[in-house]
């Protein structure tokens, strides 16, 4: 027999190519199945366990000074969430017998992040508390839930506050930036004793918010970005024990019926002047609803682009729904 009769024919030339074709479509699709997952990783952590910032304002004595220099006392307290997390803050008081009003500070901040608002309200005549959100500055919890279960520490400091300082007015306020706005008012949209809401800057959903985050973070086609989006939410969910889908304001906005006050800088890119604006036009069982848009305001900045109306609107505000 010959050499030649020994030899398997060589398969077409079409088949060699629709196997590596397979094989390279195996490599790209597993690569990129890989980089989704890695990606979804990384941004489900900047979603529940964000870096905290403003640390060093908690720890230095000079805030501390700035207080006791304006003659505002201030006394540390923590208490007990219903899941046994502690939370700390400060409680400017006025008196028992004054209206109390509760800051929540956007994430990444904590209760520094309102110390100028909680200056204007104290010497305008109110009881104020502000504190660290749960897994911000010096209060416990490993994971940020954007009022999943925030919303709950609010009633449980609400509790605390009251017993504790035996408030004989046991409506609150609440004001709020960015997160702290967003579970304000879904605080309100549950909690009978919320008689007002100042929100600057809030999303209408958290789910709408991050997935405007991540396009523009990677500026890829959205059908590119739905599983790395939907990953993403999925170990966020996870991680976090709640759900993201679930945080939305707007959802409950018609839940709310006291006074609500929202302001937004035009110029925010964060957080777009739309999540107010449909938020505003959900409120439709409110006492009362304003819309305040600030021009070349950015994200959490309205304060500084418009300080004396703040002065004057904040304050005025809450008188005339809280009392004086």
């Amino acid at each position: 027999m010959s050499r030649t009769e020994n030899q398997t024919p060589a398969a077409p030339t079409w088949k060699r190519w629709l196997r590596r074709i397979g094989v390279a479509a195996v490599g790209v699709t597993t690569g990129y199945l890989l980089a989704s997952v890695t990606v979804a990783v990384m941004l489900s952590a900047l979603l529940v366990s964000p870096r905290p910032k403003r640390r060093r304002h908690l720890e230095s004595m000079r805030l501390r000074d700035y207080l006791w220099a304006k003659r505002i006392p201030y006394r540390e307290t923590q208490f007990t969430s219903y899941d046994g997390t502690k939370l700390t803050g400060w409680f400017l008081e006025r008196g028992w017998w004054r209206p109390t009003i509760v800051g929540l500070h956007g994430v990444t901040g904590n209760r520094t992040s309102l110390i100028r608002f909680g200056v204007i309200l104290y010497t305008t005549g109110f009881n104020v508390f502000l504190y660290d959100g749960r897994a911000h500055g010096h209060s416990g919890g490993r994971f940020v839930t954007y009022g999943y279960h925030e919303v709950r520490d609010v009633s449980a400091a609400l509790d605390h506050l009251a017993q504790k300082f035996r408030l004989r007015d046991r409506r609150f306020g609440l004001v709020g930036i960015s997160m702290g706005a967003a579970i304000a008012l879904q605080v309100a949209a549950r909690d009978p004793r919320i008689a007002a809401v100042w929100a600057e800057s809030p999303f209408s959903s958290l789910q709408k918010i991050s997935r405007e985050y991540i396009a523009d973070l990677l500026p890829v086609p959205s059908t590119a970005l739905a599983p790395t989006t939907w990953l993403a939410e999925l170990i966020a969910n996870y991680r976090g024990n709640f759900s993201v889908a679930d945080v939305n304001p707007l959802a409950v906005a018609d839940k709310i019926t006291c006074p609500v006050q929202l302001v937004h800088g035009l110029a925010d890119d964060f957080v777009r002047p739309h999540h107010s604006q449909a938020i505003f036009e959900a409120l439709v069982n409110t006492k009362e609803k304003n819309l305040w848009l600030i021009e070349r305001a950015t994200h959490g900045r309205c304060y500084r682009a418009a300080v004396e109306e703040h002065h004057v609107r904040l304050p005025d505000f809450f008188h005339r729904h809280l009392g004086r």
